[in-house]
């Protein structure tokens, strides 16, 4: 039996299926990390992650150029954030969110997303 040109390009294209969704699921599903994780070990410096933590109270502030700037803390350590965007409604300090973006340094994270978890009456 031959090999066909139709086989080979129906193989490259399984290949080729195969490698974009393995890059879709790995690039989407992160876990939520701590601040202590990311600040313990240089392994997520310039990586996507996601961070969820407790807004410190008495760190937000803003810049004139428009982006927020705050601190992230998990009560053990902090790490500060800047986000350009627009404030999500319920952000507030002590308030527990999920920072998305990219960790610059073990300490800084430019956020490009900011999820606000909605306080719950039955806890």
């Amino acid at each position: 039996m031959k090999v066909r040109a139709v086989h080979i390009i129906v193989a490259v294209l399984v290949v080729l299926s195969a490698i974009l969704a393995y890059d879709a699921f790995t690039s989407y599903i992160n876990p939520y990390l701590t601040v202590s994780q990311v600040t313990e070990s240089g392994k997520y410096i310039n990586k996507e992650i996601q961070i969820l933590a407790t807004v410190a109270n008495g760190s937000t502030s803003w810049r004139e150029d428009g982006s927020l700037l705050f601190d992230l803390t998990d009560g053990q350590t902090t790490i500060a954030v800047t986000y350009s965007g627009i404030q999500p409604q319920g952000f507030k300090e002590g308030q527990k969110i999920v920072a998305i973006g990219k960790l610059t340094s073990a300490y800084h994270l430019n956020a490009t997303q900011l999820l606000v978890k909605c306080p719950s009456k039955y806890e």
